[in-house]
């Protein structure tokens, strides 16, 4: 399995090329390069999660053919090469935004077949103990990817007057890659007991259903503002693709780090809790947003491609994860429902954000020096209504889970003791979960008693 594990890793640096082109700066740019304004960008945005809703249909491509790396391949095949299809359009010099989002559209539409079928494909090959450590260190690697490529885009789109057609097509040749890659890793039969399962059962799933609610809540918190980062960046404070990479690298470095020590952690302590932790630090992630001005976007950019690359390192794992662990069998009829209703939640987040967008665009105010952007309102209220999803999160059940308040209180109160013991008791937390809590805490207790004793015997 470990030779089919690296071709996995491979397929999904692959897939970066094309990846990296629907989100980031890199789209934003291409988004104005087709005239896109505030609310139509927020709308492109919230596309790729809207579209979604098409993974229900997997569940027959899988039933009918049963060969899901096959199928996998040609949706991504069809899914990319669409996209990629833009670049005649720019030497065309056609450039109206109609086009810009049905290409984005028809791409989406694939890409949630090939998501929903390599979710219920994945679930049968990586065994349930296994999966925070494999994805763990998939998306360790694909962070550096995500480094290294982001670079080469921006670099080229600052460069080159020709720089958006040349990255779409780079992402091209990352399709055809990708595709060799994924050849190389097994098709493993479909369960027959996770095949034909009627959506009216998953919808007496009571449990699954309280996650897909949360699935809901989330992406349309999500979406309201999802669009705007970056837009915020390169229109109003006027920072070049260049620099925005270099923290984007900074961010990626980071999660390098983390995604080798949650796909670890998260196994022991519960995928839910992890997804707890990250959705509290995206919250406060984006509540800083409301300071980035230009007097401070240099200072914050880099606050916020270490915190952001933290929070969103256990967001991603945890929530691809959890799907898998809240579903009880594999038919891609799970994922589907579970990606409709994200889809929704995207289609309403993503227009509430629009019209709040193109409302707060004109705002601008300077008090004694300090600059407030209409969209730092945005990214304010939106903090807070990530932050509200975590609510919805704590009422699903799930096989391992350690409270979310327990574990943070019991990580601080060791983190806080003795600084030459802190990174060890942290550590050991992590690795043995929440019921070495108490015999930490005590240790670094006797530890600072016995040191005041010795410090009364010497005075």
């Amino acid at each position: 399995m470990k030779k089919a594990y690296l071709f996995l890793t491979l397929e999904g640096v692959f897939s970066l090329f094309y990846a990296l082109l629907i989100q980031g700066p890199v789209f934003t740019g291409l988004a104005m390069l087709f005239n896109l304004d505030e609310f139509l960008l927020s709308v492109a945005a919230a596309i790729p999660p809207m579209m979604q809703f098409f993974q229900l249909f997997a569940s027959f491509f899988v039933q009918k053919y049963r060969k899901r790396r096959f199928l996998v391949n040609v949706f991504n095949a069809f899914s990319r090469f669409s996209f990629a299809s833009l670049v005649v359009f720019l030497l065309l010099e056609k450039t109206e935004p109609l086009i810009f989002i049905v290409a984005l559209v028809i791409s989406q539409i694939f890409a949630a077949l090939s998501s929903s079928t390599w979710n219920s494909w994945m679930r049968d090959l990586v065994p349930p103990e296994e999966r925070g450590r494999v994805f763990g260190n998939r998306n360790m690697f694909l962070s550096i990817g995500n480094a290294l490529i982001i670079y080469l885009y921006s670099s080229i789109v600052d460069h080159f007057s020709s720089g958006f057609v040349l990255v779409l097509l780079i992402s091209t040749v990352g399709t055809v890659l990708s595709i060799f890659a994924m050849n190389k890793i097994p098709d493993v039969p479909v369960k027959e007991t996770g095949t034909g399962i009627p959506l009216k059962v998953v919808f007496k799933d009571e449990n699954f259903m309280k996650f897909v609610f949360f699935t809901f809540y989330w992406n349309m918190a999500v979406t309201f503002s999802s669009a705007f980062y970056h837009y915020h960046l390169l229109k109003n404070l006027g920072v070049d693709y260049t620099y925005i990479a270099y923290m984007m690298i900074v961010n990626n470095f980071v999660a390098m780090l983390v995604y080798r020590i949650l796909g670890k952690v998260s196994d022991r302590v519960g995928h839910k809790t992890i997804a707890e932790f990250g959705i509290t630090l995206a919250s406060f992630v984006s509540g800083m947003w409301f300071f980035m001005n230009t007097n401070t976007y240099r200072t914050l950019m880099v606050a916020d491609a270490f915190l952001s690359s933290i929070a969103w390192s256990a967001i991603n794992l945890s929530l691809a994860i959890l799907p898998m662990e809240v579903a009880f069998e594999s038919d891609p009829v799970f994922f589907g429902l579970n990606a409709s209703f994200a889809s929704a939640g995207s289609l309403i987040g993503s227009f509430a954000g629009g019209i709040t967008a193109k409302f707060l665009s004109d705002i601008y105010v300077n008090l004694h020096g300090f600059e407030i952007f209409g969209l730092q309102l945005l990214f304010l209220m939106a903090g807070i209504f990530r932050f509200s999803a975590v609510f919805f999160l704590r009422k699903v059940k799930v096989k391992k889970h350690i409270p979310f308040k327990a574990f943070m209180l019991s990580t601080l109160s060791v983190t806080l003791r003795r600084p030459i013991d802190r990174m060890l008791d942290v550590y050991l937390l992590l690795k043995r979960g929440n019921e070495r809590v108490r015999e930490l805490v005590g240790r670094s207790k006797r530890r600072e008693s016995n040191t005041d004793e010795q410090g009364g015997k010497q005075g």
